[in-house]
């Protein structure tokens, strides 16, 4: 089968085109840099070179495809994420009725359900509700995810200059949802490949669930440095940091509205309410990969 995956050779797009590879499909791998994907086409995938905000390059990216894996890129530059994600969400839906794409996997979040006071998870949220706006011939099925374990790899520096973790939240013991990004890859490609989805409908991949101080405990074990802790950022601290980074002060107060949202654990009621089954790679075995990468810096 055909299958195009968007975001570039990215924490699930990578893995899951390798998937997708390996299982013999045709694949599509659209970024805008060749070279980001180099790897990938090296391994046999097509290389689709442009920008997601061009319809006219979706439409001639998607034609004749069995399925698509779509995700948002990542939007640091944009002043309104969530209306941003809203746009990019009418141009794949443009592409793929122009196209007669019948199969649909997107990556959305945790949280996805609140659409007004999470930042870029809203959005995600938005693109769902524009997206399951395609007629009933075309499936779509959203991926809500955890929190990525690749995301606490940007403790690391962190960890060697100030001896801690850390983030703007601080989430308690058995709530917080985590997931790894090669969990979410392999459901992905086992929902292109068996098309077993129908209708407009969401699944939640979670890996495991924990907290922030048994993160930075489990973590500091493996490291060692025993005791290592987790601390949680002032917002505006956090705000300046992002500035610094070069984000927009529209996606830097985005961001900032999402932590502050998942500090207050709002972001994981749905999951809890909604008693949805989780399983995958555990904390502790993540916590052996993050030492790794530790160790090796």
């Amino acid at each position: 089968m055909k299958f195009v995956v968007t975001g570039s050779a990215g924490n699930v797009s990578k893995p899951l085109t390798e998937l997708l590879l390996a299982a013999g499909h045709d694949v599509s791998v659209v970024s805008r840099n060749a070279d980001n994907i180099a790897a990938l086409v090296k391994q046999g995938a097509n290389a689709a070179i442009g920008d997601m905000e061009d319809v006219a390059f979706l439409k001639d990216t998607l034609k004749g495809a069995d399925g698509v894996y779509l995700m948002l890129p990542p939007m640091w530059n944009s002043q309104d994420q969530k209306q941003q994600s809203i746009e990019y969400a009418h141009n794949f839906k443009a592409a793929i009725e122009a196209t007669g794409v019948k199969n649909v996997v997107f990556l959305s979040s945790y949280g996805a359900d609140r659409q007004t006071d999470a930042g870029p998870i809203s959005g995600m949220g938005l693109a769902e509700d524009v997206l399951n706006t395609l007629g009933s011939g075309v499936n779509v099925l959203s991926l809500r995810t955890g929190y990525f374990y690749s995301n606490l790899l940007l403790s690391i520096d962190l960890i060697k200059k100030a001896g801690h973790m850390g983030n703007m939240f601080a989430i308690p013991q058995g709530r917080f949802t985590v997931v790894d990004p090669e969990d979410i890859a392999r459901t992905a490609a086992a929902a292109l490949a068996t098309q077993n989805f129908k209708g407009h409908s969401y699944q939640y991949v979670i890996s495991d669930i924990t907290g922030t101080d048994e993160i930075a405990a489990l973590i500091g074990k493996e490291i060692g440095i025993p005791g290592l802790k987790w601390e949680k950022f002032e917002k505006e601290d956090f705000r300046q940091v992002l500035l610094g980074y070069g984000f927009a002060k529209g996606a830097a107060n985005d961001y900032v509205e999402m932590f502050d949202t998942l500090d207050k654990g709002l972001l994981f009621e749905h999951f809890f309410e909604t008693k949805a089954p989780f399983g995958g790679t555990s904390i502790e075995a993540f916590a052996k990969r993050f030492a790794a990468i530790y160790k090796s810096r």
